[in-house]
């Protein structure tokens, strides 16, 4: 039987390790489940440029002034309730531009600590056979600002 998590993957990211997927609602719907993550909160989409970010409805020119201001990096900007953020991390950006934006979120079980190691995280995610390293951590998650209005959401 084929596993319904091989559209998902764990990957080393420039802050914390992450779940991520193709942005579609089946690889959604798995983040949700596996990590048993409540709806209400949101996941963010990694994008590989500011162009990509222009593919979504949401950007908006405000959230380009921001994102000239802090990309690529540890900020995620919350433009009409959607996050998005462009890592600072070239592997990872390569990934992004070949294969397209991609829904993220921390590596854990909701409420719990984020998986510090990618050994760590095979343990506690054995249905997620996709690992990728993309190279060195923070350990530090993004910042977030909501663009609307400048608030940072958690610095």
């Amino acid at each position: 039987m084929p596993n319904k998590y091989n559209k998902l993957f764990i990957s080393t990211t420039d802050t914390v390790l992450g779940i991520g997927g193709p942005v579609n609602d089946e690889c959604k719907k798995l983040i949700y489940k596996i990590k048993g993550r409540e709806k209400t909160k949101k996941l963010i989409i990694l994008v590989a440029s500011i162009k990509q970010a222009r593919t979504f409805k949401n950007w908006n020119s405000k959230a380009e002034e921001y994102a000239k201001k802090y990309w690529p990096g540890a900020t995620t900007l919350v433009v009409n309730d959607q996050g998005f953020r462009m890592p600072n991390q070239k592997k990872l950006l390569d990934y992004l531009e070949k294969n397209g934006p991609i829904y993220m979120s921390s590596c854990n079980i909701s409420n719990a600590p984020v998986c510090k190691t990618l050994d760590e995280a095979k343990q506690i995610f054995k249905e997620i056979e996709n690992i990728y390293n993309f190279g060195e951590m923070s350990q530090v998650p993004s910042q977030i600002i909501r663009v609307e209005d400048g608030e940072i959401i958690r610095k």
